[in-house]
């Protein structure tokens, strides 16, 4: 009998538990439901904590709470967007829609304030639960609450970045959204929000870079209206054209507004590629048609326009690498014809041809006419530089050229005065047909 009379007061016992926890999470419930200004007292605290052993209508408050909260979260947003705060202070964002970078910031900044206030009463509604067994649940409920924004967030934006043209401001509206996407992922994760806000950064990035190209074309454009990009046409003088200057200039204004963020490497690459690749192009289609040491110094001279730009931002290592690289080439070229043309005024084309045959004799006639030609040479190195070589820009690339070209030239004078005073050749007194050393012509032309 009092077994039976104890499972009785048990089974009553659980049915009169199982009555306050309904009534308990209606009570729960109808508050979560009401709550306006998070005003989260130790009671429905307590109620949460006594909950938890329940699953299910723990997970029944949990998301009336989120539903009531998304509303009041959106509705919270609309008014900061077109009311603005009590008595109209803060002002209504959306009277700053005609500066992009300030609209997007306040939103943001709106946003950043909120949510972060969102997960905190999450966190205290669920201060004396089990922490362990809910962090999955808090995420899923400040996911659910601030996805409400989404859709007002997302319109706004992307009319913001279809309807802006300049450059520099979409390229700073997409590292604001960089920030915030960076800065909104530490407060809240996987759900809508943190999706929009990709999508948005990818966006603006894809607009920003496309607005760029159209910006570079239209500088590039054939000034006969003509298809295809192309640049002034090279001048006398040889100096890069205007508009070589004007989109260099262009970049260094969108690089002086990259920020900090992570990911800033990507967009600067990006970005140096969209102007200078183009612009590599349009240089050697303008060049193409000059004579060969025109357009090595034409080359080089852009070459070194960019390069002495882009050396001064972060993350160019590689593309300025490419662009000693073609420098390189054009020094090649330009000593290669400096050196040809010194060949011929010095008359040793004869005497080389004789070098390179192994002949042992070269004609006595030969090497005098050589001599006094080389006398006066040595007297003004100066006189016999190609005139374009003198239009070079950059002092250190006319003395890579002058140099290479003079060190041609020593060399082959070592090879005749080598070939004249060896005995074996028969050369009657050597030092007056070659009154020089090769020591001697090497100082000359290397102390110019």
């Amino acid at each position: 009998g009092y077994q039976t009379a104890a499972l009785d007061i048990m089974e009553e016992m659980t049915l009169h538990q199982e009555g306050a926890l309904e009534r308990l999470y209606r009570w729960t419930q109808n508050h979560c439901r009401s709550l306006e200004n998070n005003e989260i007292g130790p009671l429905i605290v307590e109620a949460m904590s006594r909950l938890q052993d329940r699953p299910v209508l723990f997970k029944y408050v949990i998301d009336e709470y989120a539903i009531a909260r998304r509303a009041v979260l959106v509705r919270q947003f609309i008014e900061a967007l077109t009311e603005g705060g009590p008595g109209g202070n803060p002002k209504p964002i959306e009277l700053h829609a005609h500066d992009p970078k300030r609209y997007i910031g306040d939103m943001f900044a709106w946003l950043h304030q909120s949510i972060p206030t969102e997960k905190e009463n999450l966190s205290l509604l669920f201060k004396k639960c089990d922490k362990q067994d809910i962090s999955d649940q808090l995420q899923s409920a400040l996911g659910y609450i601030a996805d409400g924004v989404c859709h007002p967030l997302k319109v706004r934006v992307e009319t913001i970045l279809q309807a802006e043209k300049d450059t520099i401001v979409l390229f700073t509206i997409s590292n604001l959204l960089r920030f915030y996407q960076q800065i909104m992922r530490q407060v809240v994760q996987g759900g809508s929000l943190e999706e929009c806000l990709v999508e948005l950064q990818k966006s603006s990035e894809q607009i920003y870079l496309g607005a760029l190209a159209a910006q570079v074309r239209s500088v590039l454009q054939r000034p006969s209206g003509g298809s295809g990009l192309a640049l002034e046409p090279p001048q006398r003088d040889l100096v890069p054209p205007p508009s070589v200057a004007r989109l260099l200039n262009i970049l260094k204004e969108i690089l002086s507004v990259a920020t900090m963020v992570d990911g800033r490497q990507a967009d600067i690459t990006k970005i140096v590629s969209c102007v200078i690749d183009p612009l590599l192009q349009s240089v050697q289609e303008s060049a193409a048609h000059l004579p060969t040491v025109d357009m090595g110094v034409y080359l080089l001279n852009c070459l070194h326009h960019m390069q002495s730009s882009l050396a001064v931002y972060e993350y160019m290592d590689e593309r300025v690498e490419r662009l000693q690289a073609q420098s390189d080439a054009q020094l090649d070229t330009l000593t290669s014809e400096q050196a040809s043309s010194l060949v011929a005024n010095l008359n040793l084309g004869p005497i080389y041809a004789i070098l390179q045959s192994n002949q042992s004799k070269i004609e006595t006639n030969l090497l005098k006419i050589f001599m006094s030609k080389m006398d006066a040479f040595l007297e003004l190195p100066d006189v016999l530089l190609l005139p374009q070589v003198q239009l070079i820009m950059s002092s250190s690339h006319r003395a890579t050229v002058q140099k290479r070209s003079f060190n041609v030239i020593v060399a082959i004078y070592k090879q005749i005065y080598d070939r004249v005073h060896d005995p074996a050749n028969g050369f009657e007194h050597p030092d007056k047909l070659l009154h020089r050393t090769p020591e001697q012509v090497a100082h000359i032309l290397t102390s110019t």
